[in-house]
């Protein structure tokens, strides 16, 4: 009994500990602050920061990103390009409390560099958030070139380092026995289902995202718009917006194109379709993943998609392979025959989410892995 109660004692006493956690990030991330502001709530967290050079790029503006919402998210302090004494005084504050430091990769933005470089005086635990090589434009030996050149020499002040899916786990363990590699994934705001589902004939599919190369939205196009049991659905602009709307003339598909919509508005958009598709030639991630998985939506990706890491289980959804010719029509008509059961297992996809790639839940993760 007395070993059972020292030891319960123990456990007690280490998850009372109070932990900070302080985030620096190349711009106020969408896709990570639902779950930094559940960590907030955690009853041993005493502080959680969020440090950036600025708020949001440009081009997302342009997009329709309202990243500026975010600062008055509570629970989160936010210091959006702060003198190196600004930091300096929130490390010293930090002294003597175990402090958690988590960098958006660690050379890849040069803004944050300087605010790494002098957590290193201090005890801190730090970690690296990051999504896999860009393969798209630059092969996987160019890569490590640039890592062993660029980031090697920081590895040994690292802890953790967190990349989005799977399958570059083993690619970072390579690096170092030293830090703990774990797969990770983004995560949305929360959004409650709002609109019935579907009742059509045919099955909806919707794209989301920018008409460009990378996506390959026009050889999904292609595929898709030769299906006579199928609706598609475009939301985006880009580079090939002209060759796509001169396709959707011919196409066999039903074709609706939405143009550019706001941010707000792609929910809405979302829950009158049963699959949303993500055909790209690359994707670190893919957060429009995670958007349609919430609202109940089946998902395709394809396998150059980190998001595909949430489809292990076919319940959530189906990954095709770039590299053969027939996949992604032989997936597309594999929903279509599955079209009654898709929509039959909304609400299950919408429950999986909640437990697996919720604020919350992605919270708890990082907690148990530390």
């Amino acid at each position: 009994m007395l070993i059972a109660y020292l030891l319960w004692s123990f456990l007690f006493a280490k998850s009372c500990i109070e932990m900070n956690f302080i985030f620096f990030q190349n711009c106020i991330s969408p896709h990570q602050i639902p779950f930094i502001e559940e960590l907030s709530v955690f009853t041993d967290v005493d502080r959680v920061v969020v440090i950036a050079p600025r708020v949001d790029y440009d081009d997302r503006k342009l997009m329709g990103w309202k990243t500026s919402k975010l600062l008055e998210t509570k629970g989160i302090e936010f210091l959006i390009t702060p003198t190196m004494k600004v930091v300096q005084r929130l490390y010293e504050e930090c002294k003597g409390i175990e402090t958690f430091c988590f960098f958006s990769g660690i050379n890849a933005f040069p803004e944050i560099v300087p605010w790494m470089k002098l957590s290193f005086n201090y005890s801190f635990k730090r970690g690296v958030i990051t999504e896999p090589p860009l393969l798209y434009n630059h092969p996987l030996w160019l890569h490590k070139l640039r890592f062993a050149l660029k980031d090697w020499r920081y590895v040994k002040y690292f802890d953790y380092l967190l990349v989005m899916g799977d399958e570059f786990v083993p690619y970072y363990r390579f690096w170092s026995k030293k830090w703990k590699v774990l797969p990770f994934v983004y995560c949305t705001e929360w959004k409650e289902r709002i609109y019935p589902i579907p009742t059509s004939e045919k099955l909806k599919v919707l794209y989301v995202g920018s008409l460009s190369d990378r996506k390959n939205v026009v050889e999904m196009f292609q595929v898709l718009c030769q299906k006579t049991d199928l609706e598609l659905g475009i939301v985006g602009d880009g580079e090939k917006r002209a060759q796509i709307e001169e396709m959707s003339m011919q196409a066999n598909t039903e074709v609706v194109l939405y143009g550019m919509q706001p941010m707000e508005r792609i929910s809405d958009i979302m829950q009158q379709y049963d699959v949303l598709i993500l055909p790209s030639k690359h994707d670190g991630w893919g957060a429009v993943v995670n958007e349609a998985l919430i609202l109940g939506l089946y998902v395709i990706t394809s396998n150059h998609c980190g998001a595909s890491y949430l489809l292990k289980d076919k319940q959530q959804g189906m990954i095709f392979t770039l590299e053969e010719a027939q996949s992604l029509s032989n997936v597309a008509d594999v929903c279509i025959a599955k079209k009654d059961w898709i929509r039959e297992t909304v609400n299950e996809r919408i429950t999986w989410s909640k437990n697996y790639i919720s604020g919350k839940a992605v919270a708890n993760y990082i907690v148990q892995n530390l």
